[in-house]
């Protein structure tokens, strides 16, 4: 009864082992993917913010991470669009131990156990140095340059061939190229955030190669729980939705708080 027992245990972990596994690692051979993840590091962001997005982060990556994608992790701050703002992760599950040996059946099955738990370990590593990196502190920002990151990331998405975004930010745009604190407040209208959004488009467009975001299959942004001011979220996310539209982004942005 002690054996049933024991082999009926290994072949339910087996199984789970093995169904997390192929959630986490299985993808097109040929296909590349990538998860872009945008936090920032203005002012504005708080320490308890930090604690629910390191949550949230941990959650998402579990559900999305796979074998064959790539993380990069972009801050917003002052200086978005430099091209050192970009640091890289790549997830590979580690090779099996190839064995010329007979091995009984108990053998094979203990050997896949433990192959599938050296899987997840692996994983649950890449993923513990991408949320340090994440929120790692850095001097505050005195500039929000959220838009610039459109151009670096349409420049990215070149080498793949479908990607992600994750955004933990108020979406508060504020720099030299463009400052929504500044001029009419808190946007008065979808008109005006719609005609605001398709000038600096076209300004993007002049500074850099075109843009295509069309490979994206997805955008998530994640804003505070308590915005200081909510009358932005009544028309900004209209500005967004322009940019990344005429960007070829097919898709809408999820937008949630904490």
């Amino acid at each position: 009864m002690k054996k049933i027992l024991f082999f009926t245990a290994i072949s339910v972990l087996i199984f789970n082992l093995t169904s997390c596994h192929k959630e986490v690692t299985e993808n097109t051979a040929s296909e590349r993917s990538l998860i872009i993840l945008m936090k920032d590091k203005s002012a504005s962001v708080s320490a308890t913010d930090t604690e629910k997005e390191t949550k949230h982060l941990k959650g998402y990556l579990a559900q999305y991470m796979a074998e064959n994608t790539d993380v990069v992790v972009m801050d917003i701050n002052s200086n978005s669009n430099s091209r050192t703002n970009a640091k890289w992760f790549y997830y590979k599950a580690p090779k099996r131990q190839v064995s010329t040996r007979n091995k009984t059946k108990k053998q094979d099955e203990l050997d896949e156990v433990m192959y599938q738990e050296k899987v997840h370990k692996t994983l649950q590593a890449t993923q513990k140095r991408i949320i340090t990196t994440m929120f790692a502190k850095t001097p505050p920002s005195q500039e929000t340059a959220i838009v610039e990151l459109v151009s670096p990331i349409s420049e990215i998405l070149k080498d793949y061939d479908k990607a992600s975004v994750l955004i933990y930010s108020d979406l508060i745009q504020e720099s030299g190229f463009r400052n929504f604190t500044k001029g009419q407040w808190a946007m008065p209208n979808k008109k005006y955030a719609v005609d605001v959004a398709t000038k600096d488009f076209e300004r993007l467009q002049q500074q850099s190669s075109e843009i295509d975001l069309s490979k994206i299959s997805f955008v998530d942004v994640v804003t505070p729980n308590n915005p200081k001011n909510e009358k932005y979220y009544v028309n900004m996310p209209f500005y967004f939705d322009t940019i990344f539209t005429l960007g070829k982004y097919n898709g809408t942005i999820d937008w949630k708080k904490l």
